[in-house]
């Protein structure tokens, strides 16, 4: 029984984590890539499992036969699990948008929780369920739910290792699904057998009287659906119906297209549509190109005009969106080599396998030298001089974009500039009316590409051209040496000609626009630590597509400390002055404490995903790992922590000293991640910033799983409820952490940056430990 029981509070972490990075995976497929949306997903699984572990949770001191209604609950998670995966790859067509449409935060957020609301529901039931047996069949009192805690994170730390080296790699989504599901019907199966004691009551079932015997006709019927669940999704696993599901589901996700390819990397996932004879190629949703007949006004001019504004550009480096159309273009001038940087190698075979004339010329050419390589690391460590630099991406629109439109990346792509070099980005434009958000945005580019270059040439368009150099010749050149270098040069194109060229360089619409963004005042520079330019991109889409929420994100964009403090000074007051006058609030400075850990602990994890991000690029892959260094530190400061409490005296003063621990680390994180940043550009620092980045992770998780424990232990004097003592600060934490992960996602780290928002969770803390000083308990 004892060993069931352990298993089932395992899985129970294990299904959550598994399921967490499972979902989170096709939602990002779905909205774009957006790792801000990580946050608004974890923060609706958090509250959606706060409200089930709170007042789901409450039913665990009414109910007698608390193990039955645990493996109920796993059932109806095994069943969920599936159905919910499917039912992300829907959720596009359900709210009436297409692949390549923008998504805003608004359909993030209530998409996410309605897709999420039963199966994290129930999942948060499941661990004051799960408290309340382990507190009556293997150790009373306080320890109990720490245990049980800690339980659950050991599960979660190996789900995070197995998702990420098992799972992802070899299996698809709705195969981990059914193994989640199998998992938990076979330890459903085991609580009711063993708990119910099913076959010594059949030893004795002449005797046994008939109210039992209606309870053993109930278990035994419960038993039946559960097997019948079980052999169903083991049958699917180990026959080709789980392929084929998949296969259906992804031709419902694309409908209206004919979905050619669709795989998972450790970057992303990469698909292929076709439709009237043309190929497009997705990243997580996002268009990247199209085959065999590109964007050729786009093409020819990203191309053309910075390379045209060189004398003789003779090696160029192009990241990202080379083939089908774009490595055409460069080879048409007389260079030496082109070095083409790709992310994903799964990108460049997505194209290989539906080869056309144009792609196959291109990346076949001698002058083409291929790199996999994230883009920022190879200009990091790159030793090559470059004459021209593009950088054919997206607008910052995510974290993974917003790296290279960065004053961080312009430091980097400076140095590996020749003297008469030019670095070519692109940001959204208008030749008609340019909104707020639209001036905001390309005045953050404008004004971060300034600070690095001495010369910076925007040209408005439909799509703006940035053109930065050391060498002042790119605002000196005149539109006769252009025209004379395009027929010196032979070049062959369809839309590019001298009236063209007229066109886009006329002196009145770069007047135009160049006042337009230099007059807007207080833009941010867009940083790695706080990615201004993320802010101004989702600001700008929001105006589009959520007119409605114009004022929020206005609002949003003057928030600074200060203002944020307001509300944290007049909620602590205000609670200090009610629990002054109120003696049945004696504890409630606990559940606080509890809350604002939750809201730190969640905010560091939310912090250090985008750091990643932020330095790497693929946090997609590593996103599992990060939560296991975190939850393997749950895990050892929770157990650690309820094998001392009973030998503390001082509980209040332990409680006190973690407080101050977590405002420390607060202040700490910002100070390591700065100096991490500043030697990601020494060629051996990818690895070892790596390690610290997952050590903050653990450090952040011990610090959490140190304090809950002792948080019960205080709480619980007076009661025996320990269930519902469990319930309420669980939900305590998670509500803590619903709130850490939608704030710093949403509003801090894109506003404020992690520096500032590490600073504003130290204020949090202190004022959380103030309380806890005056209670007097």
């Amino acid at each position: 029984m004892k060993k069931s029981l352990l298993f089932a509070l395992m899985l129970m972490g294990f299904t959550s984590v598994v399921a967490q990075v499972l979902l989170i995976r096709e939602l990002l497929v779905t909205f774009h890539g957006n790792e801000l949306s990580i946050g608004i997903i974890l923060a609706n699984w958090l509250i959606l499992e706060a409200i089930g572990s709170g007042f789901l949770g409450k039913l665990s001191e009414k109910v007698s036969r608390a193990w039955q209604a645990f493996a109920g609950l796993q059932l109806a998670i095994s069943i969920l699990i599936p159905l919910v995966i499917y039912g992300t790859r829907l959720a596009k067509s359900f709210i009436g948008l297409t692949f390549g449409q923008a998504v805003d935060l608004g359909p993030i957020f209530y998409t996410s929780f309605l897709l999420l609301a039963p199966l994290a529901l129930f999942d948060g039931a499941l661990f004051t369920f799960g408290c309340k047996i382990y507190s009556s069949e293997v150790e009373k009192g306080a320890p109990a739910a720490g245990k049980v805690y800690g339980l659950e994170a050991i599960g979660a730390v190996t789900g995070g290792v197995m998702v990420t080296f098992l799972f992802i790699p070899y299996f698809n989504s709705l195969q981990v699904a059914f193994i989640l599901a199998a998992l938990n019907l076979l330890s459903a199966f085991l609580l009711l057998i063993l708990f119910g004691r099913i076959p010594a009551i059949l030893t004795r079932l002449k005797t046994i009287p008939p109210k039992d015997k209606n309870f053993l006709k109930g278990s035994i019927c419960f038993l039946a659906v559960v097997v019948i669940l079980l052999t169903s999704s083991l049958y699917v696993l180990f026959t080709p119906r789980a392929d084929e599901l998949e296969a259906h589901s992804l031709k419902r996700q694309w409908s209206g297209y004919e979905l050619r390819f669709s795989q998972n990397s450790i970057y992303g996932n990469v698909a292929v549509i076709e439709r009237e004879k043309q190929f497009t190629f997705f990243a997580d949703g996002i268009p990247i190109m199209t085959t065999p007949v590109p964007d050729i006004a786009f093409v020819e001019e990203l191309v053309h005009l910075p390379m045209l504004f060189h004398p003789s550009p003779q090696k160029i480096l192009l990241i990202s969106g080379g083939a089908g159309g774009v490595l055409n273009e460069i080879l048409k001038h007389p260079i030496e080599r082109v070095d083409y940087v790709e992310l994903d190698p799964l990108l460049i075979e997505a194209v290989q396998r539906f080869p056309t004339p144009l792609t196959e010329s291109e990346l076949g050419n001698p002058k083409v030298r291929i790199e996999y390589i994230d883009g920022r690391k190879y200009v990091n460590t790159s030793t090559q001089r470059y004459d021209v630099v593009i950088v054919n991406l997206p607008p910052p629109s995510t974290l993974q974009l917003n790296r290279f439109y960065t004053k961080d990346f312009f430091s980097q792509a400076y140095k590996i500039l020749n003297e008469d070099g030019i670095l070519t980005i692109c940001s959204p434009g208008s030749l008609t009316y340019l909104s707020e958000e639209l001036i905001s945005l390309n005045a953050c580019i404008l004004q971060t590409l300034n600070d690095t270059f001495a010369y910076v040439r925007p040209i408005p368009g439909e799509v703006n051209l940035f053109l930065a150099s050391p060498s002042a010749q790119i605002l000196d050149i005149d539109l006769s040496t252009l025209i004379k270098r395009f027929h010196e040069r032979e070049l062959k194109t369809k839309l590019f000609t001298d009236f063209y060229l007229e066109y886009k360089l006329r002196q009145d619409r770069f007047h135009w626009f160049t006042e337009s963004v230099t007059k807007v005042q207080d833009i941010r520079l867009n940083s790695d630590l706080s990615p201004s330019g993320l802010f101004y991109e989702l600001s700008l889409l929001n105006a589009e597509f959520s007119p409605n929420l114009k004022g929020i994100f206005s609002l949003m964009g003057k928030a600074n400390i200060p203002i944020l403090l307001v509300p944290i000074g007049i909620l602590a007051i205000g609670f200090w002055l009610v629990r002054k006058r109120t003696p049945r609030l004696k504890k409630a400075a606990i559940p606080i404490a509890i809350i604002t850990t939750g809201f730190a602990g969640m905010a560091f994890n939310m912090i250090l995903i985008f750091a990643f991000q932020s330095f790497y690029g693929y946090v997609y892959h590593t996103i599992g790992l990060l939560t296991a260094a975190f939850m393997v530190g749950l895990a050892l400061g929770s157990i650690g922590m309820s094998h001392l409490m009973n030998k503390i005296k001082k509980d209040l003063s332990s409680l006190v000293k973690l407080e101050a621990l977590v405002l420390s680390f607060s202040l700490l994180v910002p100070v390591i991640l700065l100096f991490l940043h500043s030697y990601l550009t020494q060629p051996l620092a990818f690895a070892p910033v790596q390690s610290v980045i997952y050590l903050l992770s653990f450090t952040s998780g011990v610090l959490v799983g140190l304090e809950f424990p002792l948080a019960n232990k205080i709480y619980l004097k007076g009661k025996e409820r320990v269930g519902e003592v469990a319930g309420t600060l669980y939900a305590s934490d998670l509500f803590g952490s619903w709130v850490g992960a939608l704030v710093v996602s949403i509003l801090l780290v894109p506003v404020l940056g992690i520096v500032e928002t590490c600073v504003l969770i130290a204020c949090l803390k202190v004022a959380s430990l103030i309380l806890v000083v005056t209670s007097k308990l």
